[in-house]
């Protein structure tokens, strides 16, 4: 049924709503990660669709690098990291196998690095509704075993559970909160209903999960309860006629969507260690600063049904809180917010925490330079037992690479730049194999990155997705258009037909969700890359066990040509970075895209409290930085064409260090590893971009006086950029 279904182009709104629901984010609330809803108006977009040539011309060792790639072998890797618990700190063996795999490629070094971080695992934890007429129901909280499907019925199958979630016992009436943003509950205040003391019901989507129990615990309410509903799956639902995983490509009723509820807008990495790297004789801070106190839990569509239906008749009606995304797709059920007297739930949830080892895998192919430094990479954690799509599509991606730049080096060949494959554990607690590297790391990758390139879901669906920094964006949109698109997903010649008939050439700004988050927000350019689903395409079971190799075989990628496509994609970006002459950055493009985030803020502004906010000093430091990207590609221009080697080494440099004039030394307001004054994630829904985000903050904190001192400062942190750019 998957193969039959309609490649209908999905409307860009409907991708980027849908994708607010759930990556690694991507945090399916990971696409928060790679898309973000930009007013229409002021995107950053490539918008003229270039010729593209068909076939597309290649260099030799641009075809050796695409012609290394097989499906096969995809599949097999794929295999290998689907077939076990690779929970963050779970599994070594396969932090050592990745860094066999790499050594035999042939890199110079690969080497595990551990670090030792703060993990949580629930020791108890059940859900039990009692209704007023005495009947009960018992939430399961795994998915139910499918014979199809061989990882859902490990023995050592991992529980549903939300990392860094608060502990409790409690007992009490619930209230369903719509998507459980602030406006939800303010819904609730405003008709009257006592929230104090009671459990939160919200379903998955529109702000990343964390956020929605942060919500409910500044509400004064004792619990949350996250459940996914068929609202966020577009028209391939058992309602449409779809059947549902195993025998179809619907969503199974049974998967529960894992995850972090860790306060991601303020912080990435370890709980305990914000702001410093983790280390065995580290000072360990206070975690409930930056983590629930309440306790949470995981909910799968069959769990949801019982406890919606019994908040039917009472309380605030679905028309009544007129509220995006409030009536969900159970056409059965009214969403009605309850709470219904005499109806409760009780919520048992206990966590432990505790500090446990982590295991990065560092792989090294050292260039010709000691001064530049790429690094690509993808993590390895996963939550459940398979985890094909989220992370291990990236990770197989990953091993396939590396034999493929092992055949060039087997002929010799050295980069002119150094590069680092990584492999990073326990992103899904929170990036923090990444951002403990990063922050350990810190002063020499400020002297030396060029840029980080992330692939993570490498593919979850056929509809190929980047985000990134605005210097390298046209850069990899040329290189997309050397990459065939495999057949069977749509008449696309190229990756870089789909990706426009799907984007219309939006590009999203970064925001957090993946382990570009620690490099960008330190003024380190970045990239995340993959390939996602639409509202068409069969249903990605998004950190269920139902993410697994059968699903990934049968209905994400049959036959692995996706992974193949975007593996040869990713490879060509790392190529053309690491061994180009001249850094292949487009500096007037990312002129444009400061002018188009500045669009967005003056109409943020507009709508905000404070319409009269003064600009200007942003924008004239915004048409500083246009002057000086227009002539360092000037010079860029000459230098090539006369191969001026000293010329070129000094645009070089200008072009790798130009961004750390981004960074605010002190971090944003309240939340001091997120650096980046361009873009970082959106306090209120903790993945997707805020851009110009300090002024933002301070906007929507009713701050005038803030929101104008972000202004300036802000300002002269795209003079210090324009000034590095200055020759």
């Amino acid at each position: 049924m998957s193969r039959t279904l309609p490649l209908l182009v999905p409307p860009l709104l409907f991708l980027l709503l849908s994708a607010l629901t759930s990556a690694c984010q991507r945090d399916w609330d990971a696409l928060l990660l790679r898309q973000h809803l930009h007013r229409s108006d002021s995107h950053n977009s490539l918008r003229k669709r270039a010729p593209v040539p068909y076939p597309p011309a290649l260099t030799p060792t641009e075809s050796l690098l695409i012609n290394s790639f097989d499906n096969t072998s995809l599949s097999t890797w794929s295999y290998y990291y689907t077939s076990g618990d690779h929970l963050g700190s779970h599994n070594k063996s396969q932090a050592e196998w990745t860094a066999q795999k790499w050594r035999n490629a042939g890199f110079d070094d690969a080497r595990l690095v551990e670090i030792p971080i703060y993990v949580t695992y629930p020791r108890h934890s059940n859900l039990t509704l009692r209704r007023k007429d005495g009947g009960k129901h018992e939430a399961r909280l795994v998915e139910d075993v499918l014979g199809e499907d061989s990882t859902s019925g490990y023995p050592n199958v991992i529980p549903a559970f939300h990392a860094m979630s608060g502990s409790g016992d409690v007992e009490g009436e619930y209230v369903y909160v719509g998507r459980g943003t602030r406006a939800d509950f303010q819904v609730l205040k405003d008709a009257g209903i006592e929230l104090k003391g009671k459990v939160a019901m919200a379903n998955y989507g529109g702000i990343y999960r964390g956020t929605k129990v942060k919500n409910a615990q500044d509400t004064g309410m004792a619990g949350c309860i996250l459940f996914t509903d068929p609202l966020d799956d577009g028209e391939v639902t058992v309602e449409n006629g779809y059947a549902a995983y195993p025998d179809g490509p619907a969503r199974n009723p049974s998967s529960i969507q894992r995850g972090s509820v860790r306060f991601s807008s303020l912080y990435s990495g370890d709980p305990t260690t914000v702001g410093w790297a983790s280390a065995p004789d580290s000072p360990r801070g206070n975690v409930s600063l930056y983590n629930p106190s309440i306790p949470s839990i995981p909910l799968s569509m069959k769990d949801a049904l019982p406890l919606l239906a019994a908040l039917q008749g009472h309380g605030v009606t679905a028309k009544e809180a007129n509220r995006s995304g409030w009536t969900g797709g159970f056409s059965n059920i009214s969403y009605d917010s309850g709470p219904t007297p005499g109806t409760v739930v009780h919520l048992n949830h206990q966590m432990d925490g505790w500090i446990a080892p982590v295991w990065d895998v560092i792989g090294i192919v050292n260039g010709t330079s000691e001064d530049e430094v790429v690094v690509v990479g993808n993590h390895r954690d996963a939550w459940v037992i398979g985890g094909a799509a989220d992370p291990n599509s990236g990770s197989a991606i990953m091993i396939e690479m590396a034999n493929a730049f092992g055949k060039l080096i087997a002929k010799g060949w050295k980069p002119r730049r150094t590069i680092i494959f990584s492999s990073w554990d326990a992103e899904e607690f929170g990036l923090q194999g990444s951002t403990e590297w990063v922050e350990s790391h810190l002063p020499w990758l400020n002297s030396v990155a060029v840029a980080y390139l992330n692939i993570d879901v490498g593919v979850s669906g056929p509809r190929t997705s980047f985000s990134g920094s605005g210097e390298i964006q046209s850069f990899v949109v040329e290189q997309m258009k050397k990459i065939l698109f495999p057949e069977g997903w749509g008449d696309f010649p190229t990756v870089y037909d789909m990706w426009y008939n799907t984007t219309e050439g939006e590009i999203s700004p970064l925001g957090s969700g993946s382990d570009y988050a620690s490099f960008y927000q330190n003024g380190i350019g970045c990239i995340d890359i993959g390939s996602d689903g639409g509202r068409t395409d069969p249903i990605y079971h998004y950190h269920s066990n139902y993410d697994s190799y059968h699903w990934m075989t049968t209905f994400g990628d049959p036959g692995f040509r996706i992974h193949t496509a975007m593996g040869q994609l990713l490879s060509l970006i790392l190529y053309h970075i690491a061994d180009d002459v001249l850094i292949p950055w487009d500096l007037p493009n990312a002129a444009t895209v400061l002018e188009s985030y500045l669009t967005e803020l003056h109409a943020t502004v507009s709508e905000s409290d404070f319409p009269g906010l003064d600009l200007s000093e942003l924008t004239d430091a915004i048409e500083e930085f246009e002057t000086q990207a227009a002539n360092i590609a000037r010079v860029a221009e000459t230098a090539l064409g006369f191969n001026d080697t000293v010329l070129l080494g000094v645009v070089n440099s200008k072009y790798r260090d130009f961004s750390r004039g981004y960074v605010s030394a002190g971090g944003l307001p309240g939340r001091e590893t997120f650096k980046n004054v361009i873009s970082a994630p959106g306090i209120d829904n903790g993945y997707g971009a805020d851009v110009f985000p300090a002024v933002t903050d301070g906007i929507n904190a009713g701050d005038e006086e803030s929101a104008k001192a972000w202004v300036g400062k802000s300002a002269r942190a795209v003079l210090r950029a324009a000034e590095i750019l200055r020759v």
